[in-house]
């Protein structure tokens, strides 16, 4: 198949954003497939036999061909600055998409939401089916954080989100929460998968020769035999680190010296979190700054336990994040404080442990409790690996993916612009 795989935040390995998309692109070209990414230039390297046009940069990665909207995209940007970017974004991916040589298929993935439009307008106009990849519940997550608070917005983004749904051949959400949050808006279930975030097995088994490095990192943060607890990926409004934060202060008012956190990333609530730790004197958190995918496993080699944090809203019980899968990757037990799905596999796969994301002083007690109990967490982590191992080993959960592109072509071929379905 020729496949357009339309997904603004498109990046490598040689970026700090999920490379699921990447991933699944080399796996689609292995299994025989044309792929082109239609994606925005923010997070992308340099690409193999790259051509600067106007707009655009193209080229290719790892035989997937990339064609980068040029378009200036940040965590730190305001609401309006990124809103002018998704519509920046919208704009010349559509005239790019209408142009291109007719591909057989269309998979886009949100967020944000706008980038069905293309999807849509091929469909309506050169009648190429699609597939939706649900990552986040649009609009209903920006709702819920208080970014989108205009009735006539959140109106047409309700009528878009349905309008997608219904359009799509068929509609992969990533957790079961997503499933749900997709079925909610009359979706019929037999167009509806479940593709969970999956574990980069290969990328998170740490090669034995890296002890020097590990040695040069330990000491690049002044850690010693401390329990070290890592947050790796975004400081947005939506992961609600000054919980993490409050637990810290806590430890450090409690005379606690053998706990140290270190937040790997970047992200618009960076420069507030690193003020707040400045004004109480904070000597166990440490921010490292952006870290590449690629060294992430340097950083969870020296932890021992990683966290994922979500603020206290209905709609993060949803989440299927990309850290948590990377800590299963690389034997890890996890923290979570999102009373969903990723609770429920903490708690029944014994990998983890779930915290009240409202009471930093539950957090701050449970890590006392496992700064001289490393054994437990040691069997965490080898449970964690084997659950990655069985359940979201990225390959297959790429074959699933790839398996529902095929029928959706399938069935794609017996349904007109209009979206009436015709028996075979």
């Amino acid at each position: 198949m020729k496949i357009l795989y339309i997904h603004q935040y498109f990046t490598t390995r040689e970026g700090n954003l999920g490379t699921r998309s990447f991933e699944f692109a080399k796996h689609f070209v292995r299994k025989g497939h044309d792929v082109t990414v239609l994606t925005g230039d923010a997070y992308l390297p340099p690409l193999a036999g790259e051509r600067q046009g106007r707009f655009t940069r193209t080229g290719t990665i790892d035989g997937v061909r990339i064609i980068a909207v040029k378009h200036a995209y940040s965590n730190y940007m305001g609401y309006f600055r990124r809103v002018l970017a998704f519509l920046l974004f919208l704009f010349h991916s559509f005239w790019i998409a209408l142009f291109l040589r007719r591909p057989d298929l269309v998979l886009a993935t949100s967020t944000p939401l706008t980038v069905a439009i293309v999807a849509l307008s091929l469909k309506w106009l050169k009648g190429v089916p699609f597939v939706f990849e649900v990552r986040d519940l649009w609009p209903e997550a920006p709702i819920q954080v208080g970014a989108i608070r205009s009735p006539w917005l959140i109106g047409g983004l309700r009528f878009l989100e349905r309008l997608t749904y219904r359009q799509a051949v068929s509609v992969v959400g990533l957790s079961p929460g997503m499933v749900e949050g997709i079925l909610q808006t009359g979706t019929p279930a037999q167009k509806v998968a479940m593709i969970p975030n999956c574990s980069d097995l290969d990328l998170f088994l740490a090669p034995a020769d890296t002890r020097v490095e590990l040695a040069q990192l330990r000491r690049r943060f002044g850690l010693s035999d401390q329990l070290v607890v890592l947050h790796g990926g975004a400081m947005g409004i939506a992961n609600g680190l000054d919980y993490v934060v409050r637990a810290a202060i806590l430890l450090q008012q409690w005379g606690e010296q053998d706990i140290c956190f270190l937040f790997a990333g970047d992200g618009k609530m960076k420069p507030q979190l690193e003020l707040m730790c400045q004004q109480h004197g904070l000597t166990n958190l440490i921010f490292t700054g952006p870290v590449p995918r690629k060294e992430m496993p340097l950083y969870l080699s020296i932890c021992n336990l990683t966290i994922t944090s979500f603020l206290p809203l209905p709609i993060f019980a949803t989440n299927s994040p990309n850290k948590f899968f990377d800590s299963l990757a690389a034997g890890k037990p996890v923290i979570v404080n999102s009373a969903g799905w990723t609770k429920e596999i903490v708690e029944s796969e014994r990998i983890g442990f779930y915290v009240n994301p409202t009471d930093p002083a539950e957090l701050a007690a449970l890590l006392q409790s496992l700064k001289s109990d490393k054994e437990t967490l040691a069997a965490m982590g080898l449970r964690a690996r084997r659950l990655a191992e069985e359940r979201f080993e990225r390959g297959k959960l790429a074959d699933q993916m790839e398996r529902v592109l095929v029928a959706a072509y399938e069935q794609g071929r017996s349904i007109d612009a209009k979206g009436r379905i015709y028996a075979k």
